[in-house]
């Protein structure tokens, strides 16, 4: 009898058990945020060096898609897309359709023989001409994931559509080519469905913004691309793969009319940034093309 009380003893008793579980158990719990949170800080760094690898096909002086493509007659700046960088097709061109405003139309449109006048032909906007230096050369990045994805598509089961997180915003009555607004095949203003598209690491395609005329004082004169394309920025939706930085973002107080406010036209020009920070970016990851990500007011200065 003493013997066996002797051995019990020895060993671990039942609530010396639960405690050590319950050590090994919070332990495992703070290996795993803290794994998870390098896993998250890694992610977020390869978004960033994403970003600027796109900046640089855009906007190399001696390789990029714009020193190639920027003195064809009648190329558009507004109406860029990532997949510019990766294909020749669905480019757009602007014309002037009257004294005071230009109108976007597609360069290979296929019910249109010839490009508008004071366009270039269709060709020069898709192949690269040795002799005046300019066209297309791409693709101006080597590797990409995937296709630019549909509106009802889903990264998996359980998430939000792509239209529902920001990827398809509605467009109405806004100054941009038809097959924008009217969503002509299930486009986005950001990528059409099937088209090559550079991935982020939480899966959800990188996107081009260009704010609008709206977003501009002067919306019915002849706004040009290169104003607006001075507000241009490449942006990943982020780790909850929400697209929220504010661009084409639905104007609850003016419903889309040309009489936007100020500190929405600012918001929608500086993605999210007033005079006091940064308003709406959620965990957006944004990198301007041609600017400086600070308050316009103090790039003035």
């Amino acid at each position: 009898m003493e013997q066996r009380k002797s051995q019990f003893r020895d060993g671990f008793t039942l609530i010396e058990l639960v405690a050590v579980v319950a050590i090994l158990s919070i332990i495992a719990v703070f290996a795993v945020t803290k794994i998870s949170s390098v896993a998250e800080k890694a992610k977020i760094s390869a978004a960033e060096r994403d970003l600027a690898t796109l900046r640089e096909a855009f906007m190399s002086e001696e390789s990029g898609y714009l020193r190639d493509m920027g003195n064809i007659p009648g190329f558009s700046l507004g109406y860029l897309r990532i997949a510019n960088l990766m294909m020749p097709t669905n480019l757009f061109g602007v014309v002037e359709s009257d004294a005071t405003l230009k109108v976007g139309f597609r360069v290979d449109d296929p019910n249109r023989v010839q490009n508008p006048d004071g366009c270039a032909p269709h060709e020069a906007f898709t192949k690269w001409n040795a002799d005046a230096e300019r066209g297309w050369r791409g693709p101006y990045i080597n590797t990409w994931a995937g296709d630019f994805p549909t509106e009802s598509a889903r990264r998996f089961s359980e998430d939000a559509s792509f239209e529902e997180r920001g990827f398809f915003p509605p467009l109405d009555n806004l100054r941009l080519p038809e097959v924008f607004t009217r969503r002509e095949g299930g486009c986005s203003v950001y990528g059409f469905p099937g088209e090559p598209a550079v991935i982020d690491p939480w899966g959800n395609p990188y996107v081009l913004q260009i704010p609008p005329a709206q977003a501009f004082e002067g919306v019915n004169t002849n706004l040009s691309d290169e104003i607006r394309f001075r507000y241009a920025r490449v942006v990943s939706a982020g780790p909850d793969g929400r697209l929220s930085t504010p661009c084409f973002a639905l104007n609850k107080t003016n419903h889309w009319d040309t009489t936007w406010s100020e500190s929405f036209r600012r918001l929608s020009r500086q993605a999210g940034r007033d005079d006091r920070g940064v308003a709406a970016r959620g965990d957006d990851i944004i990198l301007f093309l041609v600017r400086n990500d600070i308050d316009e007011g103090e790039e003035e200065k």
